[in-house]
């Protein structure tokens, strides 16, 4: 079954290969920021640990910066943490073709096939994360106990992407109360190792204004409005409705359960229930409970092999469908990811020269887009016309220091309609020429069509002698 699931996995990634090389749909703005960090190699960055730029670096080091380039890490994230979830399903016991089926599950939920293709902070926070959760699954099955300080090398690497890794401890310190053969003092040094995943943030944001703290206490304690019923819609459509299906009849089924290599696995996608209490009142992205779903799919396999086998393969191809229809339907699944591809010949229409102008944005979505669509993947300046929050941009080179007198191109991507486009016009004339003698909007550059009518634009000015001068930053995290 192993040999089976390996070839499984190496042709999913194959033809997942395929589609980010050929399709048209692009790299996210998260992905081109990312690729912008791994330009510039730091110790961290604005909003997350450094990780993911190190793997981008890596990838696009051999397969050149393209968004193949930029995701095919992501690709090997895909086919390991599938693996991952067959060694956590092995380590709780559970058969051979049990096993199996948990990383089928893993593999072709909208989630695992997300996790491979897009090159996020997720994918290796997650990866490593259940191989810590397997490790720590192995040890209450066997005599000896958790091995925790392997443990904490696992989170430490998992903490590098994305500190959602550090979940394992509260979870380990809760079974303490039920599990006596978890109760080990080594568990400290398990701890302590993983914390070493904090240094080279820290030392970043030394010199940075401690920027992430401040953008993370923000983002928690930033109240909103709730949004639970999208939120389940979300979560649903991460397992796929029969996967998620599955995933409730097996904590129906926990309460006769012995295992407690399983019931620890169970409860991390029990956790889930607490985002779901959360966006009753605030608002909870799609992605912050995915750290907790896989665990859940040695779960889903448990529950329904060998009984209900066949809805295991009605889950999977249920799956594989969701994905290819929603590869159907990009503008309504990936409208921030389509459309790029037209960028650098609106600009070159436009009349930009990489050699002697600079590009420069509203939003740090844009500025990293115009960074990697643009001619020569130059990168773009963040000016902060509308008084955003700080990102990553505002800790590079600013155009004060390194483009007084020359000309620029202001560019806003933006999804709207044609009727809409006279009012961004006088709107940014407005606010772009206290900055410069002059500015000339240039025009509007459709980038996707749907539905036979355009639907996202570039639209372009021409800033011609920077004066130096630049928007109040609003020191806002």
């Amino acid at each position: 079954m192993k040999k089976t699931l390996v070839v499984l996995l190496l042709l999913k990634a194959v033809v997942l290969g395929l589609l980010i090389a050929f399709y048209h749909v692009g790299l996210s703005p998260d992905e081109a920021q990312y690729w912008t960090w791994s330009r510039a190699l730091d110790w961290g960055y604005y909003s997350k640990p450094p990780a993911i730029a190190w793997q981008i670096w890596g990838s696009t080091a051999l397969f050149g910066h393209t968004a193949f380039g930029v995701r095919v890490g992501a690709l090997a994230i895909g086919f390991l943490l599938a693996m991952a979830v067959y060694y956590l399903a092995r380590s709780s016991g559970q058969s051979e073709k049990t096993s199996f089926w948990a990383a089928i599950v893993m593999a072709f939920s909208p989630l695992g096939i997300y996790l491979s293709l897009a090159a996020t902070t997720d994918g290796g926070a997650i990866l490593f994360l259940v191989i810590g959760i397997a490790v720590i699954a192995k040890g209450i099955n066997d005599e000896e106990g958790p091995n925790y300080p392997l443990a904490g090398v696992w989170i430490l690497l998992g903490a590098l992407y994305k500190w959602t890794a550090f979940a394992l401890w509260p979870f380990v310190l809760f079974f303490f109360l039920f599990f006596p053969k978890m109760r080990k003092w080594s568990v400290i040094w398990g701890i302590i190792i993983s914390l070493f995943a904090l240094l080279p943030p820290v030392y970043w944001n030394m010199a940075h204004e401690w920027a992430t703290f401040k953008h993370v206490s923000g983002a928690i304690g930033g109240a909103k409005k709730g949004n639970f019923f999208d939120f389940l819609a979300a979560q649903i459509g991460l397992l796929s409705p029969v996967f998620f299906a599955l995933l409730v009849a097996a904590f129906i089924q926990l309460w006769k359960q012995s295992n407690r290599a399983l019931l620890f696995c169970s409860a991390f996608p029990l956790a889930v229930l607490f985002y779901f209490g959360t966006s009753i009142v605030n608002k909870i992205q799609p992605n912050w409970a995915a750290y907790l779903y896989p665990p859940g799919m040695v779960l889903v396999a448990w529950v329904a092999y060998p009984r209900f086998r066949v809805w295991l393969h009605i889950g999977t191809w249920f799956s594989i469908a969701m994905v290819c229809i929603a590869l159907f339907l990009p503008w309504y699944t990936f409208r921030h990811s389509v459309g790029w591809d037209q960028v650098k010949p609106a600009l070159e229409e436009a009349g930009y020269n990489p050699k002697t102008d600079f590009l420069l944005g509203n939003k740090y979505q844009a500025a990293s887009i115009l960074s990697f669509y643009g001619p020569e993947q130059k990168r773009a300046y963040f000016f902060n016309i509308s008084e955003t929050r700080k990102n990553q941009f505002s800790y590079w080179p600013q155009m004060q220091e390194q483009e007084v007198g020359k000309t620029g191109f202001f560019v806003m991507l933006e999804k709207t309609n044609v009727e809409s486009i006279p009012w961004y016009e006088q709107h940014y004339l407005e606010r772009l020429k206290p900055y410069f003698d002059n500015v000339s909007y240039v025009g509007a550059y459709p980038l996707y069509s749907w539905m036979g009518a355009p639907v996202k634009y570039a639209l372009i000015f021409k800033c011609e002698g920077y004066l130096g001068e630049a928007p109040t930053d609003p020191q806002v995290y």
